[in-house]
C-alpha cells in the first residue's frame, strides 16, 4: 500500500501513457505532475522536487537517457527514485538506465498489477518529501575572539598527538572489506559490460543470488528480470562462457 500525499512527475511524449499512468497513481492517492518531454521535465524539475519520476526512455529532442543523467548529477535530485518506461523491446536500453542509476523499469502496455507493485517498492522507502527547493543551511559561527593574547575557554591549550600511520602499506587498515558480495544488479551489469562469463563470473553470480534469496526468501521482480536478462544473453551469444 502506498501512503498517501507522494509527489510523481510523469514524463512522457504520448499523451494517452501520461494519462494511463496519471489515473492510476491518483488512485492511489498520488499527487501528479505531468510533462510532455524531457525538456518540460527539466524545466520543471529545476523548480520542484518529486518523490517518483517516471520516465520515459524515448522521446523526441532530449530523451530519457539525458534526463536520468541530469538528475543522478544533480546533488538535489540525484536521491529521487526514477522508474524507466519502455517497450518490450528495448531490454537493452533498460540496463543502460539501470546501470546509470534507475530504480526500477515498467513495460508498455502496463500492467495494473507490477505498475502498483514498481511503485509501491520506490515510494515505500522513502515518506514524502517537501516540494520546494531545499533550504539554504545557515552560515557556521563566527569563531570566538582571542582577548589580550589569551586563549578563550572553547581554545584547547593542547594538542592531541596524532597517530603516526604504518610507512608500510600492507600495515594500514583497509577500509573495505576483504570479502564484500556483490548484488545481482552489479553482477548482471558486469557480465553485459564484458560480454562474458568465467567460472569467476559463475561465483559471484551465483553468490549474489545466494545472498539475496536466504536474506529476502524471495527475490525481487528487477532481480528475476536481470537474471532472465543474463540467461538470455547467454543463449543467443551476446554473453560468451569462456574457461
Amino acid at each position: 500500500m502506498v501512503e498517501r500525499g507522494y509527489s510523481v512527475l510523469i514524463v512522457d511524449d504520448s499523451e494517452m501513457n501520461r494519462d494511463t499512468l496519471a489515473r492510476r497513481l491518483r488512485q492511489q492517492g498520488c499527487k501528479i505532475t505531468m510533462a510532455a518531454d524531457g525538456k518540460e521535465a527539466l524545466k520543471i524539475l529545476s523548480k520542484q522536487l518529486f518523490d517518483l519520476i517516471l520516465l520515459d526512455i524515448m522521446m523526441p529532442e532530449v530523451d530519457g537517457y539525458t534526463v536520468l543523467g541530469k538528475v543522478k548529477a544533480s546533488e538535489t535530485l540525484q536521491h529521487m527514485p526514477v522508474i524507466m518506461i519502455s517497450a518490450l523491446e528495448e531490454l537493452d536500453s533498460v540496463m543502460r538506465c539501470m546501470e546509470m542509476g534507475a530504480e526500477d523499469y515498467l513495460t508498455k502496455p502496463f500492467d495494473p498489477v507490477l505498475l502498483k507493485a514498481a511503485i509501491a517498492r520506490s515510494l515505500s522507502k522513502n515518506p514524502p518529501r517537501a516540494t520546494t527547493a531545499p533550504e539554504i543551511p545557515a552560515a557556521p559561527l563566527a569563531k570566538p575572539q582571542q582577548m589580550g593574547g589569551q586563549k578563550t575557554t572553547l581554545q584547547s591549550s593542547s594538542t592531541t598527538p596524532r597517530t603516526r600511520q604504518p610507512t608500510n602499506p600492507s600495515l594500514r587498515p583497509s577500509s573495505k572489506p576483504a570479502t564484500e558480495a556483490m548484488s545481482i544488479e552489479e553482477v548482471v551489469s558486469r557480465l553485459i559490460r564484458s560480454g562474458k562469463m568465467s567460472r569467476k563470473g559463475y561465483s559471484h553470480l551465483s553468490r549474489a543470488i545466494f545472498n539475496a534469496t536466504f536474506a529476502k526468501r524471495t527475490l525481487t521482480e528487477q532481480e528475476y528480470n536481470q537474471l532472465n536478462l543474463v540467461f538470455s544473453y547467454i543463449h543467443t551469444g551476446k554473453i560468451k562462457i569462456i574457461d
